[in-house]
């Protein structure tokens, strides 16, 4: 393990594999896709046919540390696992990450808890998406978990492919750290153009980088509502301890019922709300 990989991750002494170090923060969007998961339990019952699934491209480890605390928790595939199992549990579970030793801890996590149709998928989300996406039920219900580590791993063309699906709800990340930083860098070296086709359009890198982030989120959520999206006004901003900005969190879904869910299970503060 490089230098770069112990600030990250560590072993596990519980079952011997890798997990996450993170900070206390990124457990709050686990408690929000656990709500979710339970607040649509009534929803999955109806799809015992063409069934529901679950799908994770950016799964990680499957367990992750606080580093401020030392308190160790779920990652996001199997919050949504463990929410599901005892009352309409997901008919498949889809996992994958850029990080191949990731991807086998999470499944062997999986595994070890109980899940059974579990299908994990090795690679970048610009290719897992589409092996994934064959493998889905064209009238079945989806739940697809976005939690990158850059934005730069988030292409439009990953949602696109996923909102192809009629019944495809999306919670999605969006790091408004890496555009307070990097924002003029990741439109010279072409991030922008890949996280939000046809940005230029819509954001003048000229103005106050706060208006800057806002005009990307807007043109961004109006990609999604080219798709047929209703994007959730609920827009969950996170900061950290000093206040500084950290991500965005954002749910999209055809179904006007899925912001209803999702203005329930997000509890957002209204100082935390975004207006548009």
């Amino acid at each position: 393990m490089t230098k770069r990989d112990s600030d990250r991750y560590e072993i596990d002494p519980s079952d011997g594999l890798r997990r996450e170090i993170v900070g206390g923060w990124s457990v709050d969007k686990h408690k929000r896709l656990k709500r979710y998961v339970d607040i649509t339990r009534a929803t999955r019952r109806k799809f015992d046919k063409s069934g529901s699934t679950y799908i994770d491209l950016y799964c990680g480890t499957g367990r992750l540390r606080i580093k401020s605390t030392g308190e160790v928790s779920d990652g996001s595939p199997l919050v949504a696992y463990r929410q599901s199992e005892s009352d309409s549990p997901f008919s498949q579970i889809h996992i994958a990450d850029v990080d191949s030793e990731n991807l086998a801890a999470c499944a062997s996590r999986l595994e070890m808890a109980g899940a059974e149709s579990v299908i994990a998928q090795s690679g970048p989300a610009n290719e897992t998406v589409s092996r994934i996406c064959r493998r889905l039920h064209p009238s079945g219900l989806h739940l697809a978990f976005l939690d990158p580590y850059s934005i730069g791993a988030l292409p439009f063309s990953v949602l696109q492919e996923l909102g192809e699906l009629r019944r495809m709800d999306l919670i999605v990340h969006v790091s408004e750290m890496d555009l307070q930083r990097n924002i003029i860098a990741m439109a010279q070296d072409g991030v922008l153009d890949r996280f939000a086709p046809g940005w230029e359009r819509a954001v003048d890198l000229n103005q106050r980088n706060d208006v800057a982030k806002r005009q990307l989120l807007e043109y961004w959520r109006s990609l999604l509502s080219a798709m047929g999206y209703l994007v959730s006004d609920n827009i969950e901003r996170v900061t950290g301890q000093k206040n500084q900005p950290l991500y965005w969190l954002v749910l999209a879904s055809k179904n006007s019922l899925a912001d209803k869910f999702w203005g329930q299970v997000s509890n957002v503060e209204p100082q935390m709300r975004l207006t548009f």
